[in-house]
């Protein structure tokens, strides 16, 4: 590539992936049909990571905060497969939420596409660490892919 700057590529292959600092800036892959899980680094202020699933999943696919303390905020556009409707959904304002998950229908992941953006806006140990953006493709009714998990 001449002159611009190729980001790297991190699969997800099933299972858990913990991700670095040095994976700032990379395109995160959900590349199987099996339940995979990207971790999030502690957050460090301009860190940014894109997930794309290409494939419909058969178990969750999850993007996880690395501690219950570093949460989302913002949120995510949702169209449907099965029906001409749009939705969206936001994070909880309090910036808690600290897990988001794609189940392949209803949250996300139903068919290839789904995308999501997230960047760290705190360097901290703090809720409201990471901002998310995102376009999912569902089907059936749509619900929020953010929640809070049991870390």
């Amino acid at each position: 590539m001449v002159g611009g700057h190729l980001n790297t590529v991190v699969l997800s292959g099933g299972g858990s992936t913990t991700l670095t600092a040095a994976n700032s800036g990379a395109t995160c892959i959900f590349d199987t049909a099996a339940a995979s899980t990207f971790v999030l680094p502690a957050p460090e202020l301009g860190m940014r990571f894109t997930f794309i699933q290409t494939i419909i999943n058969t178990a969750d696919h999850v993007i996880q905060a690395a501690t219950n303390d570093h949460g989302f905020l913002g949120g995510v556009t949702m169209t449907n497969t099965t029906a001409d409707q749009t939705d969206t959904f936001s994070t909880a304002t309090d910036g808690n939420n600290d897990f988001i998950t794609l189940n392949a229908t209803t949250t996300g992941g139903a068919a290839a596409g789904s995308r999501i953006e997230v960047v760290a806006i705190l360097d901290s140990s703090a809720a409201k660490c990471w901002a998310v953006t995102g376009n999912l493709i569902i089907s059936g009714a749509g619900a929020t892919p953010f929640g809070d998990a049991q870390i």
